[in-house]
């Protein structure tokens, strides 16, 4: 009776209405006593009581117009007495997780030209993540049908992966709907431009479409999807508390249900009604992040122990019925049927007490649509004076810089006023000085890298203070966008499909002469117990003192971790000059006494030392001798890569000073010295001190 908006009296009859004046049910007068007549429930009866904004919740925040239509047009099953007449409360983690720019277009409305289910997918590669998933992914790969709209995502831990993951994916629907696919649709990445994929779709008559270049949009449907998929990423893991770690359990979550929810292109129904001609039911969904019981089973319990474990739901099970339930105590994702869900609890909250927001900046997400870093607060004109404007620190950016005389790593921040700030302190005075909002949580001044040695070999040559002029031009390069970033491909197919193909082509053909000039390899044909290396192109792009491209560098490394120690080399060792050393002695020659110095930088210094042990690589790809295929590379000299490369570059620089007149220093044995002339020798780098001009003849 507690639940009744309403009650009726009349002719010995008692009617029961809810709230909302719907009929419940009714009672007949019997003596003193009204009878109740009792029946079982019927499944529809059992779901009056879950109201709209649960539903949303359980549809990992689907857009409520969009329940609205499926309830109308009765597209699945479980929502038959949902209430859509009351108004629902505004979602908090939806204003949070999916608050975008106004657009600016007009509205443009895709019209569906395939006919039915594989005719046409669209695909397209999200990431890297800024952290490794559960499973230490940090991509994601998108298939969408156009037909259906059915969606499959699968997450990836590098790019490589793509091509095999397609293959899968493309056997799989093929068997499971008896047709073939028709056209794949999808953008100039390079995991979908290689050779290899592109000879597999040509073989099978599949039909490839790529957007133009730097048009993104034409591959609007991923594009959309990645964007929508991570709205609802962000506002799963904003509502339910967890760590941004768990977003490729939020995203598998939402596809679930993505599925299972209508499109405005299908009529009413749903993708998985079309993808397989079964209505599905969404009966089975829970809110992402509820509390949940794990029942343990008999054989993995004794009797004193619990019989359920207590956990936090995070998805549906794959490829078989119940679900996903990540364990705080075990650090572990589980799967099964039995499972009871209380979504009246917020798994985090009851567990460790509290829900802890975390900056869902996962990505750059609309780095390939329209860039959300744009947002601005209203104008301050509308809004009072005393309170504080919103911050936005995706228009901030943040450097990190290491000291000269330390390991320690400086973090900086620049709003666009340009202004460094050094600590959380200096923001937070910053932000009350222009009124506004401070959050320190929005602020990580701790160093994300250690400092490398090329770093602290770069610092010896290049010492400026924190407030120098070139740091102060970089900042201000990075606000006026000015800066142009190549992608510097990673393998030789990578090249041939680049926008400056010929560019690599030229370098790496600079790179093979440099080596036939000093006679590096001779052709040999290869005999059944020879161990042969392979080798592999690495690319690099070098930039002047104002960023503009300066070279295209190509260099062919030998895979030196296939050498056999004892066998295929025996010592590796090369003295290096110390830092210090070097500090020490431009200090008092240059600064004190007045000497010149110079620097000198060696190409391809690797290729002059002579090898004493028989090695034998691989031909460099691209450049394979027609009519010798089956030939290997013979190496007479050593080559980047090999363990002891920097060993016998060494041997052959000595013994050239040596017959120069230099003489190796015994205790620092990168010192070479000669009457009034001092020469320092780091791995290709050599700086030479003299006293005087006349003293360097020996350099000719």
């Amino acid at each position: 009776m507690d639940i009744a908006g309403l009650i009726i009296w009349s002719n010995n009859v008692m009617r029961i209405c809810h709230s909302n004046n719907e009929y419940f049910f009714s009672a007949f007068r019997r003596d003193m006593f009204y009878i109740v007549s009792g029946y079982p429930l019927l499944d529809s009866v059992m779901y009056t009581s879950v109201d709209l904004n649960l539903i949303h919740k359980r549809l990992c925040h689907v857009n409520i117009p969009l329940i609205k239509d499926m309830c109308k047009n009765k597209s699945v099953k479980g929502l038959e007495k949902v209430n859509i007449k009351i108004d629902n409360e505004s979602c908090i983690a939806c204003n949070v997780g999916k608050a975008t720019r106004t657009s600016l277009k007009k509205n443009y409305v895709y019209k569906r030209v395939t006919k039915s289910v594989l005719d046409k997918v669209h695909m397209d590669l999200w990431g890297p993540a800024p952290v490794n998933s559960l499973g230490g992914s940090k991509y994601f790969l998108s298939i969408i049908d156009d037909f259906s709209r059915k969606i499959d995502v699968f997450t990836l831990k590098s790019k490589s992966e793509v091509f095999s993951i397609f293959k899968e994916y493309l056997s799989r629907v093929q068997r499971e709907l008896g047709r073939k696919l028709k056209s794949v649709r999808t953008d100039n990445g390079l995991e979908f431009c290689h050779k290899d994929f592109e000879t597999f779709l040509r073989n099978l008559g599949i039909k490839i479409e790529r957007t133009s270049f730097y048009t993104p949009e034409l591959n609007g449907i991923a594009e959309r999807f990645n964007r929508s998929s991570m709205e609802a990423v962000r506002t799963m893991l904003q509502d339910s508390g967890l760590q941004p770690r768990f977003w490729a359990e939020a995203l598998h979550a939402y596809v679930h249900t993505k599925n299972r929810c209508s499109h405005k292109l299908t009529e009413g129904k749903t993708p998985m009604e079309i993808w397989s001609g079964h209505k599905p039911s969404i009966r089975h969904c829970r809110a992402f992040g509820s509390l949940a019981y794990v029942y343990v089973p008999t054989v993995n319990r004794n009797k004193l122990q619990p019989k359920a474990k207590i956990g936090i739901l995070v998805g549906y099970a794959v490829n078989r019925r119940g679900y996903r339930v990540w364990l705080p105590k075990e650090r572990k994702v589980v799967e099964s049927i039995h499972v009871k869900i209380d979504e009246t609890k917020n798994g985090v909250k009851t567990l460790f007490g509290k829900v802890k927001h975390y900056d869902y900046a996962i990505y750059q997400l609309d780095q390939n649509l329209n860039n959300d870093s744009d947002y601005r607060a209203q104008d301050e004109k509308s809004s009072s004076p005393e309170k504080p404007s919103s911050l936005d620190i995706s228009t901030w950016i943040r450097l990190e810089k290491p000291r000269t005389k330390s390991k320690r790593i400086d973090v900086y921040y620049y709003p666009p006023s340009k202004e460094r700030l050094r600590s959380i302190n200096d923001v937070k005075i910053y932000c009350q000085k222009n009124k506004l909002e401070f959050d320190p949580n929005q602020f990580n001044f701790k160093p994300t890298k250690a400092k490398t040695r090329f770093e602290e070999k770069s610092e010896c040559h290049n010492e400026t203070s924190s407030d120098s002029v070139d740091e102060a031009s970089f900042v201000n390069d990075i606000f006026q966008n000015e800066i142009y970033m190549t992608e510097i491909p990673k393998t030789f197919k990578e090249t041939q499909i680049s926008p400056d193909k010929e560019k690599w082509n030229e370098a790496m053909s600079e790179e093979i002469k440099l080596m036939q000039n000093r006679k590096v390899w001779d052709l040999v044909e290869p005999k059944s117990n020879m161990k042969v290396l392979g080798c592999r192109w690495v690319y690099n792009i070098k930039h002047d003192e104002k960023n503009n491209v300066k070279k295209y560098k190509s260099r062919l490394v030998a895979q030196g971790f296939k050498q056999r120690p004892g066998v295929d080399f025996t010592d590796v060792f090369a003295p290096l000059v110390n830092f210090d050393i070097i500090k020490f002695l431009f200090v008092l020659l240059v600064c004190i006494l007045g000497w010149n110095h110079y620097q000198i930088d060696v190409k391809g210094a690797y290729l002059y030392g002579n090898l004493d042990i028989p090695i034998y690589m691989q031909q460099p790809e691209g450049f394979v001798l027609k009519g010798c295929e089956h030939y290997v590379c013979r190496l007479q000299k050593s080559i980047y890569g090999l363990h002891q490369s920097g060993r016998q570059w060494n041997l052959e620089l000595s013994e050239i000073l040596f017959g120069l007149g230099f003489h190796q220093n015994d205790l620092c044995n990168g010192l070479y010295t000669k009457s009034n002339c001092i020469l320092l020798v780091y791995v290709d780098d050599i700086v030479v001190f003299s006293k005087s001009q006349s003293d360097l003849k020996f350099n000719s």
